[in-house]
């Protein structure tokens, strides 16, 4: 098995390296790339065919929805439709290790999210994703770079081990080495009324529901 693995600075991500990432990208191939929260896979979160090679490698059930990362606000915007809330915790915590769930954007491709009416998308605290995002132009797929049930790998050998074979279907691995986080990103849905904590991770639920009551005060 012969996989392509990039060692790529966290602080000064190497132009030439990600311009290589984008461009497998832009072709609808899947590229493991570092976030803030673990490895992840990443791919063109408006191709289908580019998603369903996501499913795929993760082995993961068509019903359980994929989130995207973006580099901005602004980006956020194209995919989502933001509420007072939204703008809010993005000010706040993005980039950072928070999810927010909100009403998609038609040009959201019913795959990605398993035919729901929402999305889910964050800005993540990590350089080579972010200009990744940038150089692309386009919605990624962030969901973590190992089979479905499985632990999400901090580092690329214990990606490597745990997919084996399959990591064949990737095109590129960027590897910025062991990365120090150990928690997924908290997730909150503000398609509801009051939001609603979906999954418990790195930034507080507490903090969060503080500063909502914050706003509606």
């Amino acid at each position: 098995m012969t996989i392509e693995i990039k060692s790529i600075d966290g602080n000064e991500p190497s132009p030439r390296i990600l311009e290589k990432a984008a461009s497998h990208i832009l072709k609808g191939r899947v590229v493991v790339c570092p976030t803030d929260t673990g490895y992840a896979f990443s791919a063109n979160g408006l191709e289908a065919k580019a998603v369903l090679k996501v499913f795929n490698l993760k082995g993961r059930d068509y019903s359980n929805p994929i989130h995207i990362a973006v580099n901005s606000l602004e980006a956020m915007e194209k995919y989502a439709h933001l509420n007072r809330f939204a703008e809010h915790l993005a000010h706040i915590y993005l980039p950072g290790a928070l999810t927010l769930v909100l009403p998609k954007r038609e040009i959201i491709p019913a795959l990605l999210v398993a035919g729901l009416d929402t999305i889910g998308i964050r800005i993540p605290d990590n350089k080579v994703m972010l200009e990744l995002a940038r150089l692309t132009d386009l919605p990624l797929t962030a969901t973590s770079a190992n089979f479905s049930g499985h632990p999400t790998p901090y580092a690329v050998p214990e990606l490597v081990e745990q997919m084996g074979e399959t990591i064949s279907g990737v095109a590129l691995v960027l590897d910025q080495g062991p990365l120090p986080a150990r928690e997924l990103s908290t997730i909150i849905d503000l398609t509801v009324s009051p939001p609603q904590l979906l999954r418990q991770g790195k930034v507080s639920w507490l903090e969060i529901r503080q500063v909502l009551q914050s706003i509606t005060d």
